[in-house]
């Protein structure tokens, strides 16, 4: 209850901070071709860290966190037991997009440090 209240008031004083006008909206879309799988694998990556918990202080769920995600992002994941084990049946390269990630981080950093 108080992180709603906490979340309504930040969304009235703060309204830049949501890309969504309502709590059914989005707040942001994600427009990559391969959305859902970079999206399971980003999540897969974040939950393994066990770096999110629910209201309660429980560690979340790798389903809570892809439900979490498709709030945010406006993406419906209903296969992300597949997207999963997908990802773990990689034999060349696990983390595409985790890789990619790392690279543009590491791009941007050399960029300024030029």
């Amino acid at each position: 209850m108080e992180h709603e209240i906490r979340l309504v008031r930040e969304r009235q004083e703060k309204p830049e901070w949501f890309a969504g006008n309502s709590d059914n909206e989005p707040l942001s879309l994600w427009t990559s071709n391969n959305s859902k799988m970079e999206i399971a694998e980003l999540m897969l990556g974040i939950y393994l860290a066990k770096v999110l918990r629910t209201p309660d202080g429980m560690v979340m769920e790798y389903r809570e966190v892809i439900r979490l995600v498709e709030r945010a992002f406006g993406v419906k994941i209903s296969n992300h037991r597949e997207l999963k084990r997908d990802i773990f049946k990689r034999t060349h390269e696990l983390v595409i997009f985790l890789k990619r990630l790392i690279f543009l981080i590491e791009q941007e950093r050399d960029k300024k440090d030029a």
